[in-house]
């Protein structure tokens, strides 16, 4: 791959990776001050494949395997004929500290702090977040009606209709015992949805780079190149 394809690879993998982090709707808010923060924290941790696709014409546009815990969070870009990893996004929780990583090259970035992402499901001037899948609550504070529920063990799975404030008609599936939203079509037919969910019971180091991975500055990481030293006569 030339270096501007590659480079233009790398900087679209991170758009939108960084994408479904910021308009994921989590769901448990750390107010500090005038400061709002939230995190994407089910009920259990669980891994699962979010796959994206319009049901008219069947086409997935993108599957982005996702890692969920109250220890952080973990998101890896899957190539879509061969599932292998293009990009990892990792979250820790605790240090709120950020790392890209591509496995391919064994190597990662830490990501400079930045501004926080405000919880979504909060409205702000009178306008509510649209649902997504994995909000904490099902149809993210717009009108809702709950169509049916199915009773699994002692958990449920609940069917949602919801209408957002441009009368946007989504449908959503709620599993309460994961305690987000694994479903959703709206009503032209974009449907979000997870796939191959399982729990997962991972120590707090998987939400952090491994250790066999090289660090590197952020512009090698997207460039592909090494900086050299600066030349001193």
């Amino acid at each position: 791959m030339a270096p501007s394809s590659r480079n233009s690879f790398y900087l679209l993998s991170i758009v939108l990776l960084l994408a479904i982090v910021g308009t994921s709707t989590a769901k448990e808010s750390v107010i500090s001050g005038n400061q709002q923060k939230s995190f994407l924290k089910p009920t259990k941790p669980f891994s699962a494949v979010l796959v994206e696709y319009n049901r008219q014409n069947d086409q997935v546009k993108r599957r982005t395997k996702l890692s969920l815990s109250k220890y952080g969070m973990r998101t890896e870009g899957l190539n879509l004929e061969s599932s292998i990893q293009q990009m990892v996004f990792i979250q820790d929780y605790e240090s709120s500290r950020r790392w890209l990583a591509s496995p391919a090259r064994a190597c990662y970035s830490e990501l400079p702090e930045g501004k926080p992402v405000v919880a979504t499901d909060i409205s702000t001037k009178g306008i509510k977040a649209k649902p997504s899948v994995l909000s904490a609550v099902p149809c993210n504070g717009n009108l809702s009606e709950k169509i049916s529920t199915r009773v699994i063990k002692d958990t449920e799975l609940s069917v949602w209709k919801c209408t957002d404030n441009q009368g946007n008609r989504y449908i959503q599936h709620f599993s309460s015992l994961l305690g987000v939203v694994i479903r959703q079509e709206s009503q032209d037919g974009e449907v979000g949805e997870l796939s191959d969910i399982s729990l997962i019971d991972q120590p707090k180091s998987y939400f952090r780079p491994l250790d066999e991975w090289r660090e590197v500055t952020l512009q090698e990481f997207i460039t592909g190149r090494t900086l050299l030293p600066v030349y001193e006569n």
